[in-house]
């Protein structure tokens, strides 16, 4: 009987502690993109460098963790003229303020597999509270797909200036998508 347990006790330490590892990206498997509106018309880009590192425990999401870097001079449209305009002083001033960030500060399950994550995004130094609710599918491997998006209002953080920003050329909310793809931080190392 006292083996028992003590084999039962292992099990429950060992499922804890597998349950809460952390997960690094893969990056050629993942994609941050945006919608803009361009004088109506939707103009699509997304972030080609970025770095997540994320803490997920679905049996106990609050002590889960999400902590994300991107960095604003891998903004690409298909448009270089564009995303020089997107990456200025006037927009996103990647001179000044190189990369975006975002960590969570709670994160809570909304249903099965689906979570909401409450934090900090911050965008030309300019930190503001987001609600970023998302989808977390597990695959074979131990990998993780992280789904999910949230809007920003560009005013908030101070992006759009000159001719662009004027008599609402381009659209005041964007839409951000994410799609992560995660490993074990263990696997990643090999």
């Amino acid at each position: 009987m006292r083996r028992t347990i003590i084999a039962l006790a292992l099990f429950v330490m060992f499922q804890s502690v597998a349950s809460a590892t952390p997960r690094t990206l893969v990056l050629g498997e993942s994609q941050i993109a945006f919608t803009v509106k361009e004088m109506g018309v939707p103009v699509t880009g997304q972030f080609t460098r970025f770095e997540a590192v994320i803490d997920m425990d679905s049996a106990n999401p609050e002590k889960s963790n999400v902590n994300m870097r991107i960095e604003i001079a891998s903004l690409t449209t298909g448009n270089d003229e564009a995303d020089a305009l997107a990456t200025g002083s006037d927009w996103l001033d990647k001179t000044q303020a190189p990369f975006a960030s975002f960590q969570s500060k709670t994160i809570r399950p909304l249903s099965a597999g689906k979570f909401e994550a409450t934090g900090t995004l911050s965008i030309r130094n300019k930190p503001r509270d987001i609600v970023l609710q998302f989808e977390q599918i597990d695959q074979p491997g131990g990998r993780t797909i992280v789904a999910g998006g949230f809007v920003i209002k560009r005013s908030d953080f101070g992006i759009g200036g000159g001719v662009w920003n004027e008599g609402g050329v381009v659209g005041e909310e964007i839409p951000v998508k994410l799609r992560l793809t995660l490993v074990p931080a263990s696997a990643a190392r090999k």
